[in-house]
C-alpha cells in the first residue's frame, strides 16, 4: 500500500476530496458518502498505481469518471503527462475545477466516448478503474499504444480477471496479475505489456 504521502501531496488530496463531496451533493458523481469513505474506497485504492509510472511517462486515464485514479496520479505524478477521458460532460466540468484549484499543470481533460479510430495519440500508460473489460480496453486503444506501452488496470476478483484474460492474445501480449493488499475486498492490479 503507498502511504503515506508528502505534506504537500495530503493537503492536496484532502482538497481533491472535499471539492468531491461538495460538488457530489448537487450533482452526484459517485457514491460516496463521507471523506473516510473516500480516502479508504477511493485514495487508498489507487495509490498503488503509481508505482508503475515511471518519470515522464504520458498517461490515458479511460473514464475518469469523479477523478480515480487520473488526478490522483496527477497530484502525486506532477513529472507525467496525465490525460483524463471522460466523455460526461457533468464530471469534466467537476475535473476542470479540481484541476484549477490544485493547479495541476500537468493534467489534460478530453471530454470525448472513445472509439476504436480514434486520432488521440499515442501513450506509455493506459489506465483504468470500472472501465470495461480487458479486452474491450484493448480493442478500443489499438490506436494508442506503442511497443513499449503498458496497460495498469485496476480490477477486482482475480477469478473475473482470469475470465476476462481468456479473450486477449496471448501470442502479442503478456500480464501479470498483482494482489492488493487491502482489508475491505478482493483488488488486484492488471499489468499487460507487449511480448518482445
Amino acid at each position: 500500500m503507498h502511504e503515506p504521502f508528502t505534506t504537500e501531496q495530503k493537503k492536496k488530496i484532502d482538497t481533491f476530496i472535499n471539492l468531491a463531496l461538495t460538488f457530489n451533493k448537487t450533482h452526484n458523481i459517485f457514491s460516496r458518502k463521507n471523506f473516510n469513505d473516500v480516502y479508504e474506497k477511493d485514495i487508498l485504492d489507487c495509490s498503488p498505481l503509481i508505482e508503475f509510472l515511471k518519470k515522464n511517462d504520458n498517461v490515458l486515464d479511460l473514464g475518469t469518471g469523479g477523478g480515480f485514479p487520473g488526478i490522483l496520479l496527477s497530484i502525486l505524478k506532477p513529472s507525467n503527462k496525465i490525460n483524463l477521458l471522460e466523455k460526461n460532460k457533468k464530471k469534466c466540468y467537476f475535473l476542470k475545477i479540481v484541476i484549477d484549484e490544485l493547479k495541476l499543470k500537468n493534467t489534460r481533460i478530453v471530454n470525448k466516448t472513445i472509439a476504436k479510430q480514434n486520432k488521440l495519440g499515442k501513450f506509455d500508460i493506459i489506465t483504468a478503474r470500472a472501465f470495461a473489460s480487458i479486452e474491450k480496453i484493448i480493442s478500443l486503444t489499438k490506436n494508442n499504444t506503442h511497443q513499449n506501452s503498458k496497460y495498469v488496470l485496476l480490477k477486482g476478483k482475480k477469478l473475473n480477471i482470469k475470465n476476462e484474460l481468456k479473450d486477449i492474445d496471448k501470442n502479442k501480449l503478456r500480464y501479470e496479475i498483482i494482489k492488493q493488499e487491502t482489508t475491505t475486498r478482493e483488488r488486484n492490479i492488471v499489468l499487460i505489456e507487449n511480448n518482445e
